[in-house]
């Protein structure tokens, strides 16, 4: 059986079962209710790792190195007053009374571990302490006996705290939330990580290590929300004494799905309210309004239930899948309402049972061309490797399955159970729009391809203008708290997304190269580790980090041992000293000063900095380049970066890469099944010439209009390309059939853009102005998305209606045979 008789046999099963149309339709109805019984268990997923790529070498350090240091887990809560500097005498005992209590009620926060603030912070110079005491007793501010006048110099010039701890003016402070580590997640994971890697593993232990890492992630992301709710809470509660923000690396990740589950509570109901009302401008029947818009339910119902059944949630990126899916849909319901009223139109002859099954007939093999091709298309995404990005490739390729078979099984059913409805007043307007598109491409199509040219090389130009330099503050807008919390940390408190650079020294058990008097067969306490020679290296690199414009506080053992000089006159501490320090400093100072910063068993330092997001732009690349790049000059040791913000930066990298490296493979795809349906590969090439050049000029506007490439424009590609083949498929079908009727190529351009041109033209408005509703977001990456969908397919229905005509006319009008 060829791929026609199979094509011709399934169409005969189809209207064999559209003979019973009230049947299906029952049989919907109880589809219904068992997809809406798992539909309770479509889920979101906000968590950091949705920004990384999954199996990344990169990604194991840093949990590697966030289990033996403190990561990224931790969130801000910043304090100042209204009234002054906390410091002043009218408000210091109000404004540390507060602190107290807003510490107290955080560390009480399920999830919380502790919880740092100004209180806790060791004063070595109010007044000065010798050396020999510290390990006996140091002074806090809660301390009679602390001088306040020297504790603010103190803590307001501390290399360790100033501008991290406090503010450099004293009025900002911040109460620093370390967060319960996830013990029992990671070790899921790690367990589910080794049976994947494993070619022989038992399937029914990865599908039981499976499930028990989704209900522990999924137990944690509620734990996660639960606790930042509590925690602002209580920030609420004295936001009218003092200036409180939040801000954190686990915030962003939470913030971003909450402000897209808003996006589409909100934003979706407008965009339904505004698609029907210009379905219902354009048809004037209410039929043609509640139909399109039933099947779109039903197919996101469908999808939505699948999803849930499987336990596959979706994340800041697929859950763009319900608008794109939604819109798809209606699309497929545009053009059989449009074929059914043209047929009408021309009075065609036939019963009303006979007429919804020619519609049904005439639009099945392009919609099944559409539907497939667009599908290559989000495919596209699925190579990436980055989990959520992968997901909504299949999540839209499911869709698009779904969408299809739905509309060709409800669109007819519930037809055929209505009467048949009177025409309407509509029915025979003409569209200005397109008979104008279609004289400009039969008058001059030779101009047309000239601006075809022209459009394309100033996409190239755009093109090169393309940046990876995003960043987190960017995604929310002016008026959001988040942003706002964000900008004021970063002015105040040294930067908020966090990064790591490590070197490499050896182990502590193996310190004898560090002093030249040690045997083989000594043995040494962890503090002889601490070494002048691994403070060097250290505070080089230290320094060349916080040199760069982009970096806020920077903190490391370098830090340590400037305070280390206050108490040796400024001069640097020798190995004994140090050594001697080290053994005198109290547990809970090293839990806070020193073992963040240096790991002696494994041999790891750490050099943690922040960048200030709200500052300058700067790439990204080129900040952990010159970090490298440094070392490897003047260090003799190995250097890594790692941190949230590098993860993230190789995500969108790989993401970059992995499009670029399927973009053949979609193009060949697709211009193979061009050929399939049209049977001819020069009508193949003119369809994907168009859309192309479409596509390429949607991305070319982020790079003129400087919308860096992230995890949710990146998929603007994929989106540009599936939305223009849909247009063509539609077309040129349409053109192929008025062709072998015998008209010219011209009277066949004219006859196109009369016909199905009205379709394209009333799927282009809809979509349009559908998703030019998101431009109102607060979260921007929900405005870039809408903005330039309604972008691609303003340009699509372009390509499709001036430049692909004009490329048919010049091409097909007597130098080339006449397609068969």
């Amino acid at each position: 059986m060829n791929y026609f008789d199979l094509l011709t046999r399934l169409r005969e099963a189809y209207f064999t079962l559209l003979k019973f149309p009230k049947y299906v339709l029952w049989v919907v109805a109880l589809m219904c209710l068992v997809a809406g019984y798992h539909a309770r268990d479509f889920s979101f997923d906000a968590s950091a790792d949705d920004l990384v790529v999954q199996g990344d070498p990169k990604l194991e350090f840093y949990r590697q190195m966030s289990a033996k240091f403190t990561g990224d887990d931790f969130l801000v809560v910043t304090y100042a007053s209204p009234d002054g500097g906390l410091f002043s005498d009218k408000i210091f005992d109000k404004a540390m009374a507060e602190i107290a209590e807003v510490q107290s009620e955080l560390e009480q926060v399920e999830g919380v571990h502790s919880v740092f603030s100004i209180l806790d912070a060791p004063l070595l110079q109010s007044p000065p302490i010798p050396l020999e005491r510290l390990a006996d007793n140091f002074l806090t501010l809660e301390d009679p006996e602390t001088d306040i006048i020297l504790a603010e110099k103190e803590l307001t010039t501390s290399p360790l705290f100033s501008n991290y701890l406090i503010s450099t003016d004293g009025k900002t402070t911040a109460l620093l939330i370390n967060l319960v580590p996830e013990t029992e997640l990671e070790s899921l994971r790690v367990r589910r990580d080794e049976l994947r890697a494993m070619p022989d593993a038992n399937e029914d232990e990865l599908e039981r290590a499976e499930e028990a890492h989704s209900n522990a992630r999924e137990a944690y992301l509620d734990r996660r929300d639960k606790l930042l709710e509590d925690i602002r809470r209580i920030r609420d509660r004295y936001k009218d004494d003092a200036i409180m923000y939040l801000g954190g690396v686990p915030m962003v990740a939470a913030d971003m799905i909450t402000f897209v589950k808003h996006d589409i509570a909100v934003f979706g109901s407008t965009v339904v309210v505004l698609i029907m009302a210009m379905l219902f401008l354009f048809f004037r029947r209410l039929r043609w309004v509640l139909l399109p818009m039933l099947i779109s339910g039903l197919t996101l119902l469908f999808t939505i239930a699948l999803l849930g059944f499987f336990d596959k949630p979706v994340t800041v990126i697929s859950a763009n899948f319900v608008s794109l899916l939604g819109i798809i849909c209606i699309s497929f319901s545009i053009h059989l309402i449009v074929r059914y009223r043209e047929l009408l139109e021309h009075n065609i002859d036939g019963s009303y049972p006979a007429r919804v099954r020619q519609v049904m007939v005439d639009k099945f093999i392009p919609c099944l061309y559409t539907a497939l091709t667009t599908m290559v298309a989000f495919s596209s995404m699925m190579a990436s490797g980055i989990l959520p990005v992968d997901d909504f490739g299949w999540m839209m390729c499911l869709g698009i399955a779904i969408s299809f078979v739905v509309t060709y099984v409800v669109f007819p059913a519930v037809l055929l159970v209505m009467e048949k409805g009177e025409p309407s007043v509509t029915l025979k307007d003409r569209i200005a729009l397109t008979e104008l598109l279609s004289r400009v491409s039969r008058n001059y199509p030779g101009r047309m391809i000239m601006a075809g040219v022209v459009v394309a090389g100033i996409a190239l130009g755009g093109l090169s203008q393309l940046s990876f330099n995003n960043r987190f503050i960017d995604y929310f807008g002016e008026e959001t708290e988040i942003r706002q919390g964000m900008e004021y940390i970063d002015k105040h408190l040294g930067g908020t997304v966090p990064f790591d650079v490590y070197i490499k020294f050896s182990p502590w058990e193996a310190t004898a190269d560090d002093d030249p008097f040690a045997t083989e067969d000594d043995t040494f306490p962890e503090r002889y580790w601490y070494t002048p020679r691994k403070l060097e290296d250290v505070r080089a690199l230290h320094d060349f980090t916080a040199s760069h414009f982009a970096t806020g506080k920077v903190i490391s053992l370098a830090t340590l041992d400037r305070i280390a000089r206050q108490f040796n006159e400024g001069e640097e501490l020798t190995a004994l000293e140090m050594s001697a320090a080290l053994g005198m400093m109290p547990d809970s100072v090293r839990e806070q000063l020193i073992e963040p910063y240096a790991d002696p068993p494994s041999g790891y330092a750490r050099i943690n900095a922040r960048v200030k997001e709200s500052g300058a732009y700067f790439s990204r690349d080129e900040l952990i380049a010159d970090i490298k790049a440094f070392a490897d000059e003047n260090l003799d040791r190995e250097v890594r970066v790692t941190g949230m913000m590098v993860l993230f930066n190789d995500m969108l990298k790989q993401l970059y890469d992995s499009q670029l490296s399927t973009l053949v493979y979609v193009v060949v795809a697709i211009l193979i099944m061009f050929t399939l349906l049209l049977r001819s590969i020069l009508l193949a090439i003119l369809a994907l010439i168009p859309n192309i050049i479409a596509a390429a000029t949607v991305i070319a506007f982020m790079g003129y209009a400087g919308i860096p490439m992230d995890m949710m424009t990146i998929t603007i590609a994929a989106i540009s390309v599936g939305i223009g083949v849909h247009d063509a498929i539609h077309y040129l079908h349409r053109f192929q059939q008025e062709y072998r009727k015998g008209n010219s190529v011209t009277d066949a351009v004219r006859y196109a853009h009369e016909t199905i041109g009205h379709a394209m033209y009333f799927t282009s408005l809809v979509v349009i102005g559908g998703f030019s509703v998101l431009a109102l977001s607060n979260f921007l990456p929900t405005v870039y998305f809408g903005v330039l969908t309604a972008l691609a397919m303003l340009l699509a229905m372009l390509a499709n209606l001036i430049l692909l005509p004009s490329l048919l006319i010049a091409c097909l009008s007597g130098t080339f045979r006449k397609p068969r």
